[in-house]
């Protein structure tokens, strides 16, 4: 069986299995929330759209939320929920960033990341 783990420096994600692991401990995440994980950490640096990010887990024009926008609040949640398990793992999780009113990026790999 081929080896797919996609490893951004403390983060290894196994896309064959919908499973993530930050820094050798498995992150309990549900398949939305993986989802978007892997979207932003396959392009590290990249700042993607909220809208963008919610297509990868409800499907390319799903509306929901109040208004026109209102997906934005739906993938803030998400984002809460996915930051909340990393720093179950490590207090210190600051690997996604957001871009205020566009949506976030997953920051590319730091040098002090692979140290601790």
């Amino acid at each position: 069986m081929q080896d797919d783990t996609v490893r951004r420096g403390p983060l290894e994600l196994h896309p064959e299995r919908h499973r993530a692991s930050w820094r050798g401990r498995e992150v309990d995440l549900t398949l939305r929330e993986y989802a978007i994980v892997e979207k932003l950490a396959t392009l590290p640096g990249q700042d993607l759209q909220y809208r963008r990010l919610y297509d990868v887990v409800r499907g390319s024009g799903f509306s929901a939320g109040v208004g026109t926008e209102g997906y934005q609040v739906n993938v803030r949640a998400f984002i809460k929920r996915i930051r909340r398990k990393f720093r179950d793992i490590d207090p210190e999780f600051d690997a996604i960033e957001n871009y205020p009113r566009f949506g976030y990026r997953w920051r590319p790999v730091r040098k002090r990341d692979n140290a601790r």
